[in-house]
């Protein structure tokens, strides 16, 4: 199975950045594993217990997250309608093309349900509940996938802006790694913002059934 992309378009260097791409793909990348190595350890330490950094640092990941899909959808159309030096570099692997849909869907599954159950009462709250944890199977297992797929040359790549000497210099160095640095920056502010607010998280009851047995009281 291959997708053809369009006819090919030649483009001009300033337009056209696939090391570019894949180094603010990559070290956006590092930033998303370490922490939902972060969030993974709230929930195996006990998510109820760790409920007020478990919720600040899934704010956090939000802007990480934004800026992921972005890069990696522009590589995504690039390819797809033709440009130059993206359909010389190729497509990603199948497996993960097709993963892909799946795991953006879950994704926004995942964090618009998060961020929900905050605001939520009743059946909405309930069904809010149900749907992230088995999402947030679903997403850690998807990330594990990409994880054993990418890990290595995520690291390589993520690194060339950052290495002294830079190994392979590639133009916007500054503009990606001031990116990484913006987003990092924006989700904690958010996080900080909402802190007032975890209250609405932190004084969930442990379940939905929970919920109703103080309901029927």
């Amino acid at each position: 199975m291959h997708i053809r992309p369009m006819d090919v378009k030649p483009e001009t260097p300033e337009r056209s950045d696939p090391d570019g791409n894949e180094r603010l793909t990559a070290g956006i990348g590092i930033v998303l594993l370490v922490l939902t190595a972060v969030q993974l350890l709230t929930v195996l330490l006990g998510v109820h217990t760790f409920m007020s950094l478990h919720v600040f640092v899934g704010f956090v990941l939000i802007p990480a997250i934004l800026l992921k899909l972005a890069s990696t959808g522009w590589r995504f159309v690039s390819y797809y309608t033709g440009r130059d030096a993206y359909v010389r570099r190729g497509p990603p692997r199948l497996a993960m093309r097709l993963l892909a849909p799946l795991l953006v869907a879950v994704t926004a599954v995942l964090f618009a349900s998060g961020v929900a159950m905050g605001f939520l009462h009743g059946h909405d709250l309930a069904v809010a509940r149900r749907l992230h944890g088995p999402a947030s199977v679903v997403w850690l297992g998807l990330l594990g996938v990409h994880v054993l797929v990418y890990l290595r040359r995520a690291l390589i790549s993520g690194s060339e802006d950052v290495a002294l000497p830079p190994r392979e210099p590639a133009r916007g160095a500054f503009a990606r790694i001031g990116a990484i640095a913006a987003v990092a920056l924006a989700g904690v502010m958010i996080g900080v913002a909402t802190v007032p607010l975890q209250h609405h998280w932190i004084d969930l009851p442990r379940d939905h059934h929970d919920h109703e047995s103080h309901s029927a009281d």
